[in-house]
Order: structure tokens, then C-alpha cells, then sequence
């Protein structure tokens, strides 16, 4: 994933926002930090195609329950 770039906005199937990509880490996405602080650490599996956006392979629902 050589293409993803800081800042990126990280899209569900169901085109909620689930925050900014920051940097990939092995086989994760972590996005920057997001409102609580946090960092998420989204499987590299679960990325569909990155183009103006990293765009995931799962809606949101699905995503909040495999992190």
C-alpha cells in the first residue's frame, strides 16, 4: 500500500469517514489520532483501493467490531 498518503480520509462501504490515515505499520493502517486521542489500527486486508481516499472493503458497523 505505497499509495496511501498522510491525511487521506479512510471511507466505508457505507461512505462514513472513519477519520485520516497517518502512516502503515506492517500489516495495519493506523490513522491519525482521532477525536478521543486514540489511534486505530486497520488490517491492510480490509482495504479495498486507495484513489483520492483509502476506501475499506467493510461498512462501518462491521469495521467498529473487527477493531
Amino acid at each position: 500500500m505505497d499509495n496511501i498518503t498522510p491525511g487521506l480520509p479512510i471511507i466505508c462501504t457505507d461512505n462514513v469517514v472513519h477519520g485520516t490515515a497517518e502512516f502503515t505499520e506492517r500489516e495495519y493502517l493506523v490513522t491519525a489520532p482521532l477525536e478521543d486521542g486514540r489511534r486505530h489500527f486497520i488490517p491492510l486486508t480490509l482495504i479495498d483501493r486507495v484513489d483520492d481516499a483509502v476506501r475499506l472493503n467493510v461498512d462501518h458497523h462491521r469495521l467498529l467490531e473487527i477493531l
